[in-house]
């Protein structure tokens, strides 16, 4: 309906499918994605030197609740126009109901005129603490399919990151309608992939026009933010995600969102390490979006294909070397690169331990390690396709200690 914007808010919280040993692979670059297509202007795919980051500021120490630099959303798409931000919409179920805080500059494409759905929820972070608090978020039951060819999110600085799964829930559970404690990974029996992660206070994604991830009605996602206040104050903070819609019968391809997560993580004390992983695609697709996840002991992240024309036109898929505010990189989408079925793409993670303790994969930024390549495409892939369900060993790793589970951190 044009002209009018609705808000639906609810506080409460929340593979793979072929890999192959790892493989040896080589650099395409001497640069930071030097093969990158001339036709995509963005500024996160061109060649850069020094930090590969081309925003200015610094960042202050995570749970201070302050941040030196621009405050913008950061480039790894358009952000929401301000028009949208200053709409107000209806309230649903849940605690709180209210227009986007934050209207970052930029426009989404002009198809996403329709009525927005955020999620909002508070968190209280003790001194000192690291902790999980997730909702179950969900999607109007009355509107029919939802298409969001946009998402903008904005978080109280001192989170590791906001992580959004899609679930096969299609009610919000009983005794759950309040953010809860989701350190315990039980919760992910429901979890059936990725939609979104933010690893900066404002960030967004921007899918090229025709292309939206669909949402069924009342399908539920589970939103989780991840806390580290190192500060010897309390803080209090704020989680918001705003889904920028448009008419479902102008999407032109179904996205999805692959979350390619390797825990076959062993980093020994004083020594270096590495994790790698290869997932085949069943299907041809088309990258809208590539970004990493580690933690603390991550020193470099790379990702890469074995598809040669995608090579020839992209160089590198990827590379990355800030753990804690990994930069999306965007792809040209006029025309799209094909990656084809049946070639793989492959990511590796390196990490230095100079501890006297070893790290494995698990949900703790600060006692654990992770390696995960997080992205949007298109044409949407199965769920267990999207997970690379049935990975493969690292390549000088040892599986992770009995009892551990991926639980997204």
């Amino acid at each position: 309906m044009p002209g009018k914007h609705r808000i639906l808010v609810v506080a409460s919280a929340a593979a793979l499918w072929s890999c192959t040993e790892s493989h040896d692979t080589v650099d395409t670059s001497g640069e930071r994605y030097a093969n990158q297509s001339s036709d995509d202007s963005s500024p996160n795919t061109a060649p850069e030197s020094g930090n590969g980051r081309t925003s200015t500021g610094t960042r202050a120490s995570a749970g201070t609740g302050s941040e030196t630099g621009s405050g913008t959303a950061r480039a790894g798409g358009a952000a929401p126009s301000a028009g949208n931000a200053g709409n107000k919409g209806t309230a649903g179920s849940g605690v709180r109901a209210s227009a986007p805080d934050r209207a970052p500059s930029g426009a989404p494409d002009s198809t996403a005129s329709g009525d927005d759905i955020a999620f909002k929820f508070d968190v209280s972070v003790p001194a000192g603490a690291e902790l999980f608090r997730c909702i179950y978020a969900q999607i109007p039951t009355d509107r029919g399919v939802v298409a969001v060819p946009s998402v903008e999110s904005h978080y109280t600085p001192g989170s590791h990151h906001l992580l959004t799964y899609r679930s096969n829930l299609t009610a919000i559970p009983e005794g759950k309608a309040e953010p809860w404690d989701c350190a315990n990974g039980a919760w992910q029996l429901n979890q059936r992939g990725s939609y979104y992660e933010a690893q900066q206070p404002d960030e967004s994604r921007q899918l090229p026009k025709g292309i939206a991830h669909k949402f069924q009605p009342g399908e539920v996602l589970i939103m989780q933010a991840h806390y580290i206040n190192t500060s010897d104050q309390d803080l209090a903070a704020s989680v918001q995600m705003v889904l920028h819609t448009m008419d479902e019968s102008k999407v032109e391809q179904e996205a999805g969102t692959i979350y390619f997560n390797n825990v076959v993580i062993n980093v020994p004390p004083h020594s270096s390490g590495k994790a790698a992983m290869n997932c085949t695609l069943p299907q041809d697709i088309s990258l809208a979006s590539l970004w990493s996840h580690m933690h603390k002991r991550g020193v470099h992240f790379r990702a890469t294909t074995d598809d040669a024309e995608a090579v020839e036109a992209l160089g590198t898929l990827y590379e990355e070397s800030d753990w804690n505010e990994p930069r999306p990189r965007d792809y040209p989408s006029d025309p799209p690169v094909v990656l084809h079925a049946g070639t793989r793409i492959s990511f590796e993670c390196d990490y230095q331990n100079d501890s006297d303790k070893a790290y494995r994969f698990g949900t703790s930024a600060e006692e654990n390690e992770m390696c995960i390549l997080h992205g949007m495409y298109w044409p949407r892939m199965p769920s267990l396709a999207e997970q690379c369900l049935g990975r493969a060993p690292a390549a000088g790793g040892a599986a992770p200690a009995g009892g551990d589970e991926p639980e997204g951190g």
